[in-house]
């Protein structure tokens, strides 16, 4: 698993400083200013603790999370 920041240029995803082979599925989350988010305050805080715990380099391993996200259906 790959953790990557980037930017919409023309409607198309472009990944800083990372590369992907075409054909590669990607789980894309976005964090947009101009809109609020539609989550309670713990749900948005414990969402930001994972992105700062991704930032920091402290990652799933990626067949761990796919394990996990197969338990929620």
């Amino acid at each position: 698993m790959k953790v990557a920041t980037g930017t919409v240029v023309r409607g198309q995803i472009v990944a800083d400083a990372m590369n992907f082979v075409d054909g590669t599925t990607v789980f894309i989350v976005s964090r947009d200013a101009t809109e609020r988010p539609r989550l309670a305050k713990d749900e948005l805080a414990e969402l930001e603790a994972g992105i700062a715990e991704a930032d920091r380099g402290e990652l799933l391993p990626g067949d761990s999370f796919l394990e996990e996200l197969r338990e929620f259906g």
